[in-house]
């Protein structure tokens, strides 16, 4: 028993740490793209005045695909943000009402005491996955930006 609570403990903080991860990521792509959005703002006023510089069209398209980008990564931060938020409330739950003492029943036979914290260990294993792509899309987001 004291080896499930461990791994509930272990659960919990991991879809917590992921949780404010996700939370701060989602906070500065936001800040981002609302800056872009300014720019692009700027950018389309000077070409609705007649000014049809080669190069504010360049700008215009360019901060169009930046924001299109970045709001696509940021739709996956929120999916993570909720899953991870979800994982946290539910193994609260598991633990607290001590459903990890609860066993798989199968013909009558004991076949896994403690399924639910199993369960919630491969919903974590998949948040850790999901993160990790994640960090590696932004790892290449962030060289395809800084390209010269």
């Amino acid at each position: 028993m004291e080896c499930l609570e461990n791994i509930l403990a272990d659960i919990t903080n991991f879809t917590l740490v992921i949780f404010g991860f996700c939370a701060t990521l989602y906070t500065v792509i936001y800040s981002f793209v609302l800056n872009k959005r300014e720019s692009l703002n700027e950018i389309s006023e000077l070409l609705k005045l007649g000014e049809k510089v080669p190069l504010h069209t360049l700008k215009e398209t360019s901060y169009k695909n930046y924001i299109l980008r970045m709001k696509k990564f940021n739709f996956y931060i929120i999916i993570c943000l909720w899953f991870s938020l979800v994982m946290y409330v539910l193994a609260l739950i598991v633990k607290y009402f001590k459903l990890y003492e609860y066993t798989l029943h199968i013909d009558n036979k004991d076949i896994l005491k403690g399924y639910l914290v199993y369960i919630l260990l491969a919903f974590t294993l998949i948040l850790f996955i999901s993160i990790v792509l994640l960090i590696r899309k932004s790892i290449n987001i962030y060289n395809k930006a800084t390209k010269i």
